[in-house]
């Protein structure tokens, strides 16, 4: 029986611990397994995520489904805590790679309205408040999600992706949560190095999507970029929220599911 819920490994250390080495038949080392399959073809879009999986320094938290903001406020708590120790030029070689367990046959608007749900019930358990020079209104273009007082973004992965093939990455949602700032270190829009990183990854989802490209992606900061709608991508010809799904519990804006 896998008894890790809410804890954050990093993958080294997972790799030869009890939980798992003795649960090859469970659901969370099939699906370790299949993620880092995934990422080991050579074609995956991002050069950061393979890198960390290569060298094994990513982190990872399991989510039970009757626990799932649970586990995951428990885990993403010790993850930020973790980076404090980590230089910020290394933090993009440290993503939380969070795998929640889903339900099979379910459609892609059900994970990503379950996805919203429990990221909403996340916050809720967030001890710290909200930081004060973070908007908190995600249609402002500096807006985003916030927990122990950092700034995250979080990509958003469904099992139901067809099209959207790099937003898929095992039969688990599965969100890659970076610090914020470790994009605005390597990969700022303001610079010539961090242009040239992000069209080159952009150019390999072109590839590995077969010409299907999400039309959300831009710069953190632009005037017309909002990085909720960069958290989750649809497929083409899926119709998206026409506003974020997610609000702070200090605002009053209803809740709209997508």
């Amino acid at each position: 029986m896998f008894t890790g819920y809410g804890n954050c490994y990093r993958l080294d250390a997972l790799e030869l611990s009890d939980e798992h080495v003795q649960n090859k038949q469970h659901w969370t080392h099939k699906t370790l397994e299949q993620f880092k399959e995934t990422l080991a073809n050579p074609d995956f879009p991002c050069l950061f995520g393979r890198k960390a999986v290569t060298a094994r320094s990513c982190h990872i938290v399991f989510a039970r489904a009757e626990q799932l903001a649970d586990d995951i406020a428990l885990g993403l708590a010790e993850y930020i805590a973790t980076l404090s120790a980590i230089p910020l030029k290394q933090r993009i070689g440290n993503p939380l790679l969070v795998f929640l367990q889903t339900a099979a046959d379910t459609s892609l608007q059900q994970q990503q309205a379950q996805a919203w749900d429990v990221l909403r019930q996340v916050h809720a358990r967030d001890p710290s408040p909200w930081p004060a020079d973070v908007p908190l209104d995600p249609h402002d273009n500096q807006w985003s999600f916030c927990f122990a007082g950092m700034p995250l973004f979080i990509n958003m992965s469904f099992p139901a992706h067809r099209l959207m093939k790099s937003r898929n990455l095992g039969k688990h949602i599965t969100w890659v949560i970076n610090p914020r700032e470790s994009f605005d270190e390597v990969a700022s829009a303001s610079t010539e190095s961090g242009q040239r990183i992000r069209a080159r990854i952009r150019e390999r989802v072109h590839h590995y999507n077969d010409g299907v490209m999400p039309n959300a992606l831009g710069f953190f900061g632009q005037h017309d970029n909002y990085e909720w709608k960069q958290y989750q991508l649809q497929e083409p010809g899926s119709p998206g929220p026409a506003r974020c799904p997610f609000h702070t519990h200090t605002t009053t804006a209803p809740l709209i599911e997508n």
